[in-house]
């Protein structure tokens, strides 16, 4: 099912053996419905049935660990004009950019990678594509994101990007109000949003579920991000 669906989602544009730049994948997350709840063992008389969890998030900070550089460029959207609340289709271009290959992964269905044995730990990589918004001094990540996942042990989740390739991925976002009070400062200001673009991460994930625990601890790949450039936008209250 996995190599069927993937299959469906990836357009291959050429040989790999053609050294040309060229796209090697396009996914579009905004026709498919992302299957991502994970499998829980069932639960003994020694568990009350309740769930706990510990997660742990470790970012890059060494950057002696650098294993290659992606450029995000945000190639479209939807519209100029939205409201808060509003849901941007948004198009992103990721290339790799740096002198080596990158591998990342492809596939909308973290379930499918989850192994027969519920309980088995087991490790995926995810790319995170977000869209932000900003103003002339500003810039957060309220425009909201999608995710892929994929894993060694699915070798069709993974697409390898050598310098100069890149994928196209599609999803829809959705542009909340700020939380951050610096931010509403700034637009309170008048400094205004007037600008999109997109940012990604990678990170690799180690999931260990019981029948009454679910830990996860998490490492960012510590890939150099080259920003393209921004895309106009205007955002306003609903009222306005």
């Amino acid at each position: 099912m996995l190599v069927r669906a993937v299959a469906v989602l990836m357009f291959v544009t050429g040989l790999w053996a053609n050294s040309t730049a060229q796209e090697v994948a396009s996914i579009d997350l905004t026709q498919i419905t992302p299957r991502t709840d994970l499998r829980r063992p069932a639960p003994t008389s020694a568990t009350s049935g309740l769930v706990s969890g510990a997660n742990e998030n470790h970012a890059c900070t060494d950057i002696g660990q650098r294993v290659g550089a992606l450029r995000t460029t945000l190639t479209a959207l939807d519209r100029a004009q939205y409201q808060f609340g509003d849901e941007p289709v948004f198009e992103v271009k990721i290339e790799n950019v740096g002198s080596q290959p990158l591998q990342i992964p492809i596939s909308p269905y973290l379930a499918d990678l989850q192994p027969a044995d519920a309980g088995q730990k087991f490790e995926f990589s995810q790319l995170s594509v977000a869209l932000w918004i900003g103003g002339k001094q500003w810039n957060s990540n309220m425009g909201g994101g999608v995710f892929v996942y994929g894993a060694d042990s699915h070798p069709e989740t993974l697409v390898s990007l050598r310098t100069g390739e890149w994928v196209r991925i599609i999803g829809k976002g959705k542009i909340e109000l700020p939380l951050d009070s610096g931010v509403t400062d700034f637009i309170m200001s008048g400094d205004g949003i007037n600008h999109a673009n997109a940012q990604i991460s990678v990170k690799t994930t180690t999931v260990q579920i019981t029948s009454a625990t679910a830990v996860t601890a998490s490492q960012e790949l510590c890939i150099t991000k080259v920003q393209g450039p921004t895309v106009p936008i205007k955002v306003t209250e609903a009222n306005q």
